[in-house]
This record gives C-alpha cells, sequence and structure tokens, in this order.
C-alpha cells in the first residue's frame, strides 16, 4: 500500500522565500539525496523503494525559567488569562513548563 501523494504550495518558489538559511540547505540537501536515490534505481533497472534518510533538525532542550525573556513570559501569562490551554500554549511558543 502506497502513501498518498504530498501536494506541494501552488507557488513553491514564494514559499520558499519564507524559508530562513539553515532550513533552505536541509531542503537542498534532502533534494539532492533523493534525485541520487532515483537515478541510482533507474540505473539498475528497478527503482529502490528504501526511503532516503530524513534530514535530522537539532532539538533544543526545554526552557527552564529562568531562560524565558520577560517579555515572552508576559506573552505566556497574557495568553492563559485570555482563555487559551497550556498545552495550546506551550504547543504555539514552543515552551515545555510555563512561568508561574
Amino acid at each position: 500500500m502506497s502513501s498518498p501523494p504530498i501536494g506541494l504550495p501552488s507557488d513553491l518558489a514564494t514559499s520558499l522565500q519564507y524559508l530562513d538559511d539553515a532550513d533552505l540547505h536541509r531542503l537542498q540537501a534532502a533534494v539532492e539525496a533523493e534525485i541520487a536515490r532515483r537515478k541510482q534505481g533507474t540505473s539498475t533497472g528497478k527503482a529502490n523503494k528504501a526511503p532516503a534518510p530524513p534530514a535530522s533538525r537539532p532539538v533544543s532542550k526545554p526552557a527552564e525559567f529562568a531562560e524565558i525573556p520577560e517579555g515572552k513570559a508576559n506573552l505566556l501569562r497574557a495568553s492563559l488569562d485570555a482563555g487559551l490551554k497550556p498545552p495550546t500554549i506551550a504547543r504555539t511558543f514552543l515552551v515545555f513548563r510555563l512561568p508561574p
């Protein structure tokens, strides 16, 4: 069973402008690896079905209270006061422990 096709943005060139340099280089490396994998599969006569290894992104450690800037802490408190749920705030602002 194959996975469903992945849709690209209708204006891919404009979408790429929003990537920072690190993400753009990761994308380029992944595309080059996939092109090489497909060329290798066509030269032998059968396509290689093994997926290319995903480009890894460094995972940052959870921020401690002392590491959260005052402005961001105020934004988190205001979000709580506005009624947002803590899991939603944590996902949105990439914070794993909310300040008191």
